[in-house]
């Protein structure tokens, strides 16, 4: 466990989720601290939802130096930022607060570190998410962002969710974006899934089906898995989920969401701290937050 030391000097930082107790973003970005001398720490918050506008205000009240925001908060806390990056008002999404231009107190920015964190990690574990066939699980804010970096990427992609209409909007919004520079998105549901998976290679998770405490519980089933595909979770809570048991049963390679969780959280890191991480690479800092992740 890291020994922090608080003075009247120390700068706060968080995490809003909920619920937030499973998260290792506290063990992560307080070895950062540690490791680099930074006199900041970092807590996690668990307002309920009709809560969150009073918990942003205490945000910017008590000057905390930043914030990331996870389930169910990355789309309502939109509404409560004074400025937005692009991919966040495309995806809808923020799981990174910040202030502009390192002012704490002045203009409170929102953004998205999540694909970044979800790309990086593919191509930690060998998996390079380009020209390929890509079912992605859900159709909330990370799998928004999500989706936005791998159709960037060529790749051929299928949106899997419960009510098809919701798949068809934000296809929709996809090959408008894109249009002429990626093949186009498909939609598909839970139901029908067990039909379009032979043809898909890659399969990313980004719903919240599996997490703590509802362990056991899969957004697919065993007739769902081709034995050969990749199955990734961004789900870190359990790092084995219930999802990436069965593919693995099934002879399928799997990803864990630690990495993920830990690339998007090096992202949001540098945008509190640009000048502490400059001469750092990520490489470094991964080594540094997975070794807090062990306490």
């Amino acid at each position: 466990m890291n020994q922090l030391n608080i003075d009247g000097k120390t700068e706060s930082l968080c995490i809003f989720g909920n619920p937030v107790a499973h998260s290792k973003s506290p063990l992560m970005h307080n070895a950062l601290f540690e490791a680099l001398g930074i006199n900041a720490v970092y807590i996690p918050h668990g307002p309920t939802p009709e809560n969150l506008a009073q918990a942003i205000e205490g945000f910017r009240a008590l000057k905390y130096r930043g914030a990331n925001v996870t389930i169910p908060f990355k789309t309502p806390v939109m509404e409560l930022v004074d400025e937005l990056s692009d991919i966040s008002r495309f995806t809808e999404s923020v799981n990174t607060l910040y202030w502009k231009d390192g002012i704490v107190g002045g203009t409170l920015c929102g953004t998205t570190t999540d694909p970044y964190g979800c790309i990086h990690n593919l191509e930690e574990f060998g998996v390079q998410p380009e020209n390929t066939s890509v079912a992605l699980l859900g159709n909330g804010g990370a799998a928004k962002a999500i989706a936005y970096t791998l159709v960037e990427r060529n790749n051929q992609l299928t949106i899997v969710c419960r009510a098809r209409e919701k798949g068809q909007v934000l296809a929709q919004v996809l090959n408008k974006a894109f249009k002429g520079k990626a093949p186009a998105v498909q939609v598909a549901t839970f139901d029908e899934f067990a039909k379009v998976s032979p043809g898909i290679k890659l399969i990313i998770n980004a719903t919240s089906v599996g997490m703590t405490p509802k362990v056991d519980e899969s957004p697919l089933a065993d007739r769902d898995l081709t034995p050969g595909q990749v199955v990734c979770d961004i789900v870190y809570t359990p790092l084995k989920t219930k999802l990436l048991q069965l593919a693995e049963s099934k002879g399928c390679k799997i990803v864990t969401g630690e990495g993920m969780l830990v690339h998007q959280g090096i992202e949001s890191f540098r945008k509190w701290f640009p000048d502490e991480t400059k001469d750092k690479t990520n490489d470094e800092l991964a080594a540094i937050m997975r070794k807090g992740m062990q306490g």
